[in-house]
């Protein structure tokens, strides 16, 4: 039987951070462009740089309560569940302590 080795461990950090930096860096870049166009129709920098930071604060209260609303609902669906598990493990817990002092009686 050949000798098995593990591969050697991924590292994954590194490339998910630098992927996060360099989408980041796009998203700078594209908003600085679409303010940048956006200036030449409405003649004003101040304007355009409002109207898309206002875009994009709404899009993202948008997101946040759509997934927000998910997740509350997805917990209420389970709060039964975990109340259960919760109180049988608080149960086992104390049988376990009365069984030991028992012991020790």
């Amino acid at each position: 039987m050949e000798n098995f080795q593990s591969p050697p461990p991924r590292r994954l950090l590194a490339p998910i951070i630098l992927c996060l930096a360099c989408g980041l860096t796009a998203l700078v870049l594209f908003v600085a462009s679409l303010v940048s166009w956006l200036a030449e129709y409405v003649y004003s920098e101040a304007c355009a740089a409002l109207i898309v930071g206002l875009a994009f604060a709404i899009l993202s209260f948008v997101i946040y309560f759509v997934a927000a609303r998910r997740s509350i609902e997805h917990f209420k669906e389970h709060i039964e569940t975990i109340y259960d598990v919760a109180f049988t493990a608080r149960a086992g817990y104390r049988r376990v302590v009365d069984f030991i002092s028992s012991l020790l009686k």
